[in-house]
């Protein structure tokens, strides 16, 4: 309480006048026993006259320290305060008053303090008279002389200036956009400077604005219903809200509304790159656990690969065999062809299988496109339901193409897919065809493109179409308007990569809700030799040198030795390759060549040929695998091996390898 106000509560005015006959002192000692804080009442001499109780109590002295001496006295002296002297000694002549004298002071038995003083003098006059008669005596007066001590407030209200002066750095200095709403209408009221940096719109645009003016979404409407069900800490979170700015781009926001005593905080964090680094993190994990995926198929097709060949190579050499010895004329003739072509395509089928899975190189050769279309429709007809219906129109005259058969396989079964996702809620048809066409100058869509005939492939759907704002992303890597699981965003960008490199173009044509087409354009190549049915009696040459030949397999051995011995060659076998190398070892000079697999138990092909290479440099060596990856043609002629043969190997194969190497190291 200040003296103002205790004056007030005691009856004083500024003229504090006494009645007529009562002693000033006495009035003085019946206020001090009503005042709760620290007063002490001083003579026309400054010397203590009275105090209060609570005086003794705040500055620890008694009253034998206290009455009678002289204020600048006091404890020790430590009411010697200049300034304080001089305020009393002003009042006194003058008969006026001071407050709010505010002094931070060391006191002798309290230490450092902050006390607010405030001095008042009180006069004894006639009864009747209400003001001060010139020349009165000073002796007549007493000066009550209050005293509050502030110490406590004083530094409460420095935190608080403090916090306010961190508030408002915290507010002006924020990365994220900060607006104060009003409670009742949530209009802004304030904003910090990062709201123009994120949202684009100045101070002066956002004041006296709902947040729905500056390009937050409709349901932020919400917010005022919600908050009224919230307690006065009340936090509401809108994570990843789109959010448009002032130039119309949307952002990622993450909105966070703070409910306090007499407004509402709203803080905007732009979220969009961390958003996008977050999709890039996941698309990434989700491909490097796409390339385990593949390596482990890959890792399981090597294995299938390399039994698979060694049974075609067991089916192929008989079928071969019984070619070579039944009549032109034999009515098993047609029979023994479609086993051979059969097994042929499962050879080319199985090489397919490698390419896919990462373990043969891409590469490029005159192909026809038309049995790889009907075998992704019949693959991909197994995994989409029968409400989507599949039609082709597969020209069967339609040219060759220069062409990766794995990469095609890529751009039909990418172009499909999407056109069942395009349908797989509401059904409908996915239509393939595929013809030759003549493409002019205006027709060219790629720099690369030339003009000529080229091979269109067509897929089209009846599904959702593309809409227009999109249409010319659907290339781009990464982007997709599928559902979360349904794609990544990089068919369509590796199937316009596929065709570009192969110098071809794309066109896609699409109405919303009337489906979409795509055509792919593929050059048809010049010159295509069709292969000519071979008869297996004129194609051999054979031969009477001596081979040993190895492989662990008791049924290659079987059926590759009869081939040999049929071609005229002397041929020593083996399933074990450390069997053949004792027996080469005996007589090295013996023998004119070296046929051995690659994958055989206690020592491999590629060992082998090292061992026999030390004991005869010259000895001409055909390695022949069904599947290695620790081995290649180019690996195998560095070792001084003279060739190499993926199985499984036809007679022809084996007759034109064998004489190719014979004939170029023919020993003088």
């Amino acid at each position: 309480m200040t003296v103002d106000e205790q004056s007030k509560n005691i009856g004083l005015s500024e003229a504090y006048l006494v009645p007529e006959g009562e002693e000033a002192l006495e009035y003085a000692e019946s206020i001090i026993n009503t005042v709760h804080e620290p007063l002490i009442v001083l003579n026309h001499d400054l010397r203590v006259v009275a105090a209060s109780r609570s005086f003794y109590e705040v500055f620890k002295v008694k009253p034998e320290e206290t009455i009678g001496e002289l204020i600048y006295d006091l404890g020790n002296k430590q009411w010697d305060i200049p300034k304080l002297r001089e305020l009393l000694e002003t009042i006194l002549p003058q008969h006026t008053y001071f407050d709010n004298y505010e002094v931070e002071h060391d006191f002798a038995t309290i230490g450092r303090h902050t006390m607010l003083l405030n001095a008042r003098q009180i006069k004894r006059v006639p009864e009747k008279e209400r003001t001060v008669p010139a020349g009165t005596s000073g002796k007549e007066q007493i000066i009550l002389l209050a005293i509050e001590d502030i110490t406590e407030r004083i530094k409460i209200e420095t935190l608080l200036k403090n916090s306010e002066e961190l508030y408002r750095r915290l507010f002006e200095t924020a990365n994220d956009g900060i607006l104060l709403l009003e409670k009742t209408e949530l209009k802004i009221c304030r904003v910090n400077p990062a709201i123009t940096a994120t949202m684009g719109y100045s101070k002066d645009e956002c004041l006296g604005k709902t947040m729905k003016d500056i390009g937050f979404p409709d349901d932020i409407g919400l917010v005022e219903k919600t908050f009224q069900t919230l307690n006065k800490d009340g936090i509401l979170h809108y994570k990843e809200a789109r959010v448009q700015t002032k130039r119309g781009n949307i952002i990622d926001a993450d909105i966070y509304f703070v409910n306090k005593s007499t407004m509402v905080q709203c803080n905007i964090r732009d979220v969009t790159e961390n958003k996008r680094k977050k999709e890039e993190k996941k698309l990434l994990e989700s491909q490097i656990q796409q390339a385990q995926k593949m390596e482990a198929i890959g890792t399981l097709a090597g294995g299938i690969a390399h039994d698979f060949n060694n049974i075609l190579s067991a089916i192929i050499g008989h079928t071969e065999l019984l070619l070579y010895d039944i009549p032109k004329e034999s009515p098993f003739q047609s029979n023994l062809d479609q086993i051979h072509f059969a097994s042929m395509r499962a050879k080319a089928l199985v090489k397919q299988i490698l390419t896919f899975s990462r373990q043969n190189p891409s590469e490029l050769r005159l192909m026809n496109m038309q049995h790889i279309v009907r075998e992704v429709l019949n693959l991909i007809r197994s995994s989409i339901p029968a409400t989507i219906e599949i039609c082709q129109d597969i020209c069967h005259d339609c040219g060759v193409i220069n062409a990766d058969p794995t990469q095609i396989h890529q751009i039909i079964m990418n172009l499909a897919t999407n056109a069942y996702h395009a349908m797989e809620d509401t059904g409908g048809i996915i239509t393939v065809s595929l013809k030759e066409i003549e493409l002019h100058d205006s027709d060219i869509i790629e720099p690369a493109m030339k003009p000529g005939k080229y091979a269109c492939l067509t897929v089209a759907d009846t599904g959702t179409g593309i809409p227009e704002d999109v249409k010319n992303k659907i290339f781009d890597p990464f982007f997709t308007t599928k559902k979360q699981g349904k794609g990544t965003g990089m068919g369509l960008a590796v199937v316009h990569g596929i065709v570009k490199s192969l110098a071809g173009g794309i066109k896609v044509f699409s109405e919303t809700g009337r489906g979409t087409e795509f055509h792919v354009y593929l050059p048809v190549a010049e010159s295509y030799f069709q292969p000519q049915e071979i008869d297996v009696k004129k194609a051999v040459k054979g031969g009477r040198e001596r081979i040993i030949f190895i492989d662990d397999e008791e049924l290659i051995v079987t059926v590759t030795q009869e081939m040999l011995e049929l071609l005229g060659y002397n041929v020593t076998s083996s399933t074990s390759s450390l069997e053949a190398l004792e027996v080469f070892r005996a007589n090295p000079d013996k023998f004119d060549m070296v046929i051995t697999d690659m994958a055989m138990p206690h020592m491999s092909g590629d060992k082998l040929a090292i061992e026999l290479l030390k004991i005869r440099p010259d000895i001409p060596i055909l390695l022949c695998t069904g599947f290695s990856e620790l081995m290649s043609e180019k690996k195998a002629i560095s070792m001084g091996i003279k060739g190499f043969l993926m199985k499984p190997v036809s007679m022809i194969d084996f007759d034109n390898s064998i004489r190719g190497i014979l004939n170029n190291c023919s020993r003088p």
